[in-house]
């Protein structure tokens, strides 16, 4: 096989493996699951600071539990004291009501704010939920295009794979000069070759003077195009 021929079908190898790079680099797979991994891990942020936002509030929830049973403690020893009948001193029992209506006030005032704590723990508990399940299907989603995206990149690089093996004897088959001339052209065009139909490159679609098409076309050798530096092949 001549080299016009070997280049032609090194060619029509290389494109498809520029194809394939191509479709890899922008695999719709690839973006949905670059798109999803982001959202898993904004909703992971999320979920984190609510939780521990949960936490402090369930500290807080806790103090006050512990506030008001001590309060409410207190109030029981006091109304003890009160009913006991061991407290004779009208003054001292006067003293000890009076206690038992302040720590009573305190009580009450610890048991509105338990109260709204409540609420604010159980409205963080539903925030907390719920960002825990779109955190799950997310995570589900994501598991699901990744498989997707792994089994297209898979199926390329096998493709690709086979198309490399194809692409050894023909490009190891070129001179070393051929190949160094095709290599240079493909750094500027992934379509380093092409030819030349009456006096038109079909690289660069440009019409070529009628003398200089003829003396590309009666050439034994290479050839490029003086327009766009194209290997010109015949075929």
């Amino acid at each position: 096989m001549d080299e016009h021929k070997t280049l032609t079908e090194l060619q029509k190898i290389d494109s498809k493996i520029d194809a394939l790079n191509y479709q890899e680099k922008n695999l719709p797979g690839r973006d949905r699951f670059q798109s999803l991994s982001e959202e898993v891990g904004k909703t992971e942020s999320l979920y984190k600071a609510i939780s521990k936002k949960l936490h402090d509030e369930l500290l807080k929830q806790k103090k006050l539990e512990d506030e008001l049973d001590s309060l409410t403690k207190k109030i029981d020893k006091e109304q003890g004291r009160l009913y006991s009948g061991t407290i004779n001193n009208p003054k001292e029992l006067s003293s000890v009501q009076q206690e038992i209506n302040h720590l009573k006030g305190l009580a009450d005032e610890k048991e509105t704010a338990l109260l709204e704590q409540l609420d604010v723990v159980d409205a963080l508990k539903d925030n907390n939920e719920t960002i825990a399940d779109r955190l799950a299907t997310r995570k589900a989603e994501m598991g699901k295009a990744k498989e997707e995206m792994d089994a297209g990149l898979a199926e390329i690089k096998a493709e690709r794979d086979k198309l490399q093996s194809e692409r050894k004897p023909f490009y190891s088959s070129l001179s070393d000069d051929t190949r160094q001339l095709y290599d240079r052209v493909r750094t500027n065009y992934p379509l380093a070759v092409t030819i030349l139909e009456g006096s038109l490159c079909q690289g660069c679609r440009v019409e070529l003077p009628s003398t200089e098409a003829e003396r590309i076309g009666q050439s034994k050798n290479l050839e490029k195009c003086p327009e766009c530096g194209r290997i010109i092949v015949k075929v």
